[in-house]
């Protein structure tokens, strides 16, 4: 472009709108040097636009508002840090000083001991698994196709079959009665000990979860092998039971396509009964963070070492940050509350919540990082475990049911296959179902929180259940949205 042409188009005239982008400083001189007067007269407004913040407008970046928020909260907490020490001082003690030998002691032997009820669990299933192989060979020698034939008379063969098959199924059913009686063991033994034996709260917690963690791994362990060893004994086609594939992971909310494709795979097993029951993978299952039992799962190639590392600094961390957090701010700002509520000051009471919700949110963001992002991480790279989907975008859930569904996979995934699934498939309702489910996990909230604080008066139970009214006054929510 030559410097006559700058300059005719650089210059303002009535018949030229203002530009969007700021005139460069040497197209102004050249405008300058053209001699052309500046003329007032050029049109401003030269369309119709609504304002940025309108519903009309196109999307926006709001990013400023959102550093502008993160700047006002980082300020907010740096006035409560400083407040906090002016008012309390330094109150980080090294973590266990104030815990007894005792209580040290008994939760040790807590954790020893769950164990053994997972080497009871594998070691029944270990001698069933022979005697499943001796009733799939009594099956095979009666079984009604082979009636007719000379050795024998055809009614006293199918009579020997009625009778295997009953025996089968009796079986079956002294199998499952021993594994709800282990499973039972598993979560009495860390109740128990957290109520009657252990006094402090935290020791106790740390028993009732990983109490809990085993009661629903070997639930599933018991059912699925259940289920394994009916398919061995009665030499049922694993093709039989894809369709559960299929309405296991169905969900009404994605498109048909995408569902016809998640239908056409199902994932084969590599590891096939009886050759399941092993105890490496009994022990691999322990460890491995899921709670729904299969013979085989996907596994990774490689193993990250840098990965590793990361998430291992990370537990450690969030760890120190939660430990920080509850003694330096949660602890006594639940004290004070606790003299407030002694003087009926309601004032005061509303202003503790308040300041302990700030705490409260922070470390349960830590809790969920600690935990589902790090530690099963950590594991599931240890173990060459493939599926990392232990949680979704729960974030933006855009209502109850919804956060329930993404925040806590493995539960979810648990009560879906084992409770949820079934009850349907029975004729239950999905009402029906879900309160089926949202009262058994209200009452291993209960357990968890009530037994070690000494406190069963059904604030858990109460918190948990009456998510489904919840869930019924947010739906209307999740239609609006169109989630």
């Amino acid at each position: 472009m030559t410097q006559e042409e700058v300059a005719s188009s650089s210059s303002i005239t009535g018949a030229t709108a203002l530009p969007d982008i700021n005139p460069k400083v040497e197209d102004l001189k050249a405008s300058r040097k053209t001699g052309k007067s500046y003329r007032h007269t050029f049109p401003v407004h030269t369309e119709s636009k609504p304002s940025p913040l309108s519903k009309e407008a196109p999307p926006e970046s709001y990013r400023g508002f959102v550093n502008l928020g993160l700047l006002l909260l980082f300020g907010n907490n740096v006035r409560l840090i400083i407040e906090n020490y002016q008012k309390y001082g330094i109150l980080i003690s090294l973590p266990g000083s104030n815990i007894s030998r005792e209580d040290w002691l008994l939760t040790g032997l807590a954790h020893v001991l769950l164990p053994l009820n997972v080497i009871v669990s594998f070691q029944v299933e270990r001698l069933a698994k022979k005697w499943t192989v001796g009733l799939r060979k009594r099956l095979a020698d009666t079984s009604t196709r082979t009636v007719g034939a000379d050795d024998q008379d055809p009614k006293h063969r199918l009579k020997e079959a009625y009778k295997a098959e009953a025996t089968a199924k009796r079986f079956q059913s002294v199998v499952g009665w021993v594994h709800t009686f282990i499973v039972l063991m598993i979560i009495s033994w860390p109740s128990y000990m957290s109520y009657y034996k252990i006094y402090h709260p935290f020791l106790s917690m740390t028993c009732l979860i990983n109490g809990t963690i085993m009661f629903f791994k070997m639930t599933s362990y018991a059912l699925v092998h259940q289920d394994l060893r009916a398919a061995y004994i009665f030499d049922e086609p694993e093709e039989t039971f894809h369709h559960l594939t299929k309405v296991h992971h169905s969900n009404s909310a994605r498109k048909e396509k995408e569902e016809e494709e998640v239908k056409d795979e199902v994932y084969q097993y590599d590891v096939h009964y009886p050759d399941n029951v092993t105890f490496l993978n009994m022990a691999y299952f322990w460890l491995a963070p899921t709670l729904c039992y299969q013979p085989s799962y996907p596994r990774t190639k490689i193993f990250r070492k840098s990965f590793f590392v990361k998430r291992a600094l990370e537990f450690i961390t969030c760890v120190g940050m939660m430990y920080f957090l509850i003694e330096q701010y949660a602890t006594p700002t639940l004290q004070n509350s606790i003299r407030a509520v002694d003087r009926l000051d309601f004032g005061t009471m509303l202003e503790r919540i308040l300041k302990l919700s700030t705490t409260s949110v922070l470390i349960w963001l830590l809790m969920f990082y600690t935990f589902f992002h790090a530690a099963f991480n950590f594991l599931a790279e240890m173990l060459y475990f493939g599926d990392r989907c232990f949680y979704m975008a729960w974030w933006n859930a855009g209502s109850v049911a919804m956060y329930w569904r993404l925040w806590n996979k493995p539960i979810y995934t648990f009560f879906k296959r084992h409770v949820y699934l079934p009850l349907i498939m029975r004729g239950v309702s999905p009402l029906m179902a879900s309160l089926t489910i949202f009262t058994i996990s209200a009452v291993m909230h209960e357990i968890v929180v009530g037994l070690p604080t000494h406190t069963l008066y059904g604030y858990a139970f109460g918190g948990m259940f009456f998510q489904i009214p919840l869930i019924a006054l947010t739906r209307p929510l999740e239609k609006w949205r169109g989630a």
